[in-house]
């Protein structure tokens, strides 16, 4: 049996749900999404052995031959290694021209310049920051309140806003996206801090 040349066509839209404080709920998705992949990042963290630069780079090729368009490759701020291996994805041409480039980092003003470095020369980049939320984080590693919290994730995003190494490359500036900041967490039922996303359609994780 051939693929369907749009495969999202063969599913039905969720029913809507009318909130009217709220927007989302009422609305469907009317085109396929563009999804990310975490597996480089994510799936790397939680290994025994973690994977080194040639098995990295032997997956990234694996993802891009599936076709997936945006693909989380490390966390350059963490590690020597991970940010080696954003420099050689730039530096060794193994990112298409269709293909988006993103990492993550900390709302750190440290992190996030070491993180936008490693960017140096890319065509285009996603930068993921995030801090985390949960009231136990909130109390014990940040000793900040609610409105603390939302401060940390404003400041990441203007931080990230003039931090802008790879706004240049050789044929002309880059076209660099930003989701400003995202909780990892959480450790009670109830959501601990409003969360904000890039703007545009909002694109699911293979998380």
């Amino acid at each position: 049996m051939s693929m369907l040349k749009d495969p999202s066509s063969k599913y039905r839209a969720f029913p809507t749900i009318d909130i009217p404080d709220r927007t989302w709920p009422s609305k469907t998705i009317t085109a396929a999404p563009i999804w990310c992949s975490s597996d480089l990042r994510d799936g790397n963290q939680s290994l025994i052995e973690p994977m080194d630069a040639v098995k990295k780079l032997r997956f990234w090729k694996t993802l891009v031959q599936v076709g997936v368009k945006e693909i989380e490759a490390s966390f350059p701020a963490a590690s020597q290694t991970d940010f080696d291996f954003v420099r050689t994805l730039i530096e060794g041409n193994h990112i298409p021209d269709d293909t988006t480039i993103q990492v993550l980092t900390q709302g750190r003003e440290d992190l996030i310049e070491r993180t936008f470095e490693s960017l140096r020369g890319a065509k285009k980049a996603i930068v993921h920051l995030y801090n985390a939320t949960s009231p136990s984080f909130r109390r014990i590693v940040f000793n900040q309140d609610k409105d603390g919290i939302k401060a940390i994730a404003v400041n990441a995003a203007k931080l990230s806003s003039n931090t802008q190494p790879c706004s240049r490359t050789p044929s002309g500036p880059s076209n660099t996206r930003r989701r400003p900041s995202a909780p990892p967490n959480w450790s009670s039922p109830r959501k601990s801090a409003t969360r904000s996303s890039r703007s545009g359609t909002r694109r699911p994780s293979t998380r």
